[in-house]
C-alpha cells in the first residue's frame, strides 16, 4: 500500500510540473511587450499560450522580453523572458499570436501581364500570421502594376505577384528620341521587348540598326548619346 502511495505522489508531482503556470508578472510583460511592438501597432490579435513546463519565479521589477528569430511578432513565436533584479533567470516562452484582417484575392482565374479592375478581386478575412508575407490590403497597391504569373481564383494576391506595368509592349512601333549634345534627332522602330516605365528596352528603328533607350511614356523611347 505504501509503494502505491508514494507512486501515486511521485505521478501527481509530475503532472503538477508539466502543468505549471505563467506567472502573472510574466505574462504581463510577454502582453506589455506585443502591444509595443510595432508590426502589432493597430491591429486586432490574440493570444494562444503554449502549455508552460517549468516554474516562472517572481522578479523584483518587471522581466525584460526578447523575440527570437523574427521581427514580426506574428504567428508562432518563442520569446525569451530575463530577470536581472534580484535572482537572475532567463526562460523561453512560446505562443502563437493571430492576427485578424482583410486582405485581397483573385476573384475569378488571372492572366499574366492582366491589369486588374475591381471585378478582378475580392476581400477575404482571416489569420494575416497564417498567409505569410507581401499580402496586398489595399486597392491602392495595384495601380499601375500587372500582374507576372497566373492565379488561380481564390489566390491570395501579393506584391512579389505584380510588376510595374508596361508602357511599351514587344512588337510596338514607337518613336525614338535620340539626344545628344547640341541635337536631338526623332525616328521611328519597333519595340523587342516589353518595357515597363524607366526601364531599359531594345528598338531597331527604320534602318535595320538596333539600339538601346529608356521608356519615359506609352510608346516613346529615349537615347541619349554621350
Amino acid at each position: 500500500m505504501r509503494t502505491l502511495i508514494l507512486l501515486f505522489a511521485f505521478f501527481l508531482g509530475f503532472a503538477s510540473s508539466a502543468q505549471a503556470a505563467l506567472s502573472v508578472q510574466a505574462e504581463d510583460a510577454v502582453k506589455q511587450f506585443l502591444g509595443n511592438h510595432p508590426s502589432l501597432e493597430g491591429r486586432d490579435y490574440s493570444i494562444q499560450w503554449e502549455p508552460v513546463k517549468i516554474e516562472f519565479p517572481s522578479c523584483a521589477k518587471a522581466p525584460s522580453v526578447e523575440l527570437l528569430r523574427k521581427d514580426k511578432a506574428w504567428g508562432k513565436l518563442l520569446l525569451n523572458l530575463r530577470c536581472d533584479s534580484g535572482r537572475v533567470w532567463a526562460r523561453p516562452v512560446g505562443l502563437y499570436v493571430t492576427v485578424k484582417g482583410r486582405y485581397l484575392a483573385a476573384a475569378r482565374p488571372l492572366k499574366p501581364g492582366q491589369i486588374l479592375t475591381p471585378n478582378d478581386w475580392k476581400w477575404v478575412d482571416g489569420d494575416l500570421a497564417k498567409m505569410g508575407d507581401s499580402l496586398i490590403d489595399s486597392p491602392e497597391l495595384l495601380k499601375d502594376v500587372e500582374l507576372n504569373r497566373a492565379q488561380q481564383a481564390g489566390n491570395a494576391l501579393r506584391l512579389n505577384d505584380f510588376r510595374q506595368m508596361s508602357v511599351i509592349k514587344s512588337g510596338d512601333q514607337v518613336r525614338v528620341a535620340i539626344l545628344g549634345r547640341g541635337f536631338a534627332i526623332d525616328a521611328s522602330g519597333q519595340a523587342l521587348a516589353d518595357a515597363a516605365l524607366g526601364a531599359s528596352v531594345k528598338v531597331r528603328i527604320s534602318d535595320g540598326k538596333i539600339i538601346q533607350g529608356t521608356a519615359v511614356k506609352q510608346g516613346l523611347v529615349e537615347v541619349v548619346m554621350e
